[in-house]
């Protein structure tokens, strides 16, 4: 009994195995056009490049000083804000500074802003005069924000 049916069964699987390549083989006939992305325009990077110079002025905005104690007593810190950006302009960069003991101890930390423009790839010097405790041995100043402008 199993004799007629191994012609029958090796039949199907003929017309089984001829129907999935001609499946496949109509499967690959045609080509999907994807559209191509327009290539931004010039002025199109120079707008984004601004938004995100813009957007995060600390990270472009960057600062060095020194310190020292005047006749007064006041802490004189002096030094120059640089502008990495390439387009983006800031106005009155606040400076944050850090007062430390001789132990590392953090004493206090204030903000002061400077009145200045900061170009791009520009530098703007400051000079502040500052009531700091009579403790601080080092001080650290970073950059806190800034105002983009147009």
């Amino acid at each position: 009994m199993l004799k007629p049916l191994l012609p029958i069964s090796a039949l199907i699987f003929l017309a089984l195995t001829q129907s999935c390549s001609q499946a496949n083989s109509h499967g690959n006939d045609y080509t999907v056009e994807v559209p191509a992305a327009r290539p931004k325009t010039a002025a199109e990077l120079r707008a984004e490049l601004l938004q995100r110079e813009q957007s995060a002025p600390q990270e472009y905005l960057q600062v060095q000083g020194t310190h020292h104690r005047n006749f007064i007593n006041q802490l004189v810190l002096e030094g120059d804000i640089t502008n990495q950006a390439t387009l983006a302009r800031f106005k009155d960069p606040v400076l944050s500074v850090t007062w430390y003991s001789q132990t590392q101890t953090e004493l206090g930390t204030q903000q002061y802003p400077i009145y200045e423009f900061v170009r791009p790839q520009g530098m703007t010097h400051y000079k502040l005069k500052t009531a700091a405790p009579n403790e601080v041995a080092t001080v650290s100043i970073g950059i806190a924000g800034a105002t983009a402008i147009d």
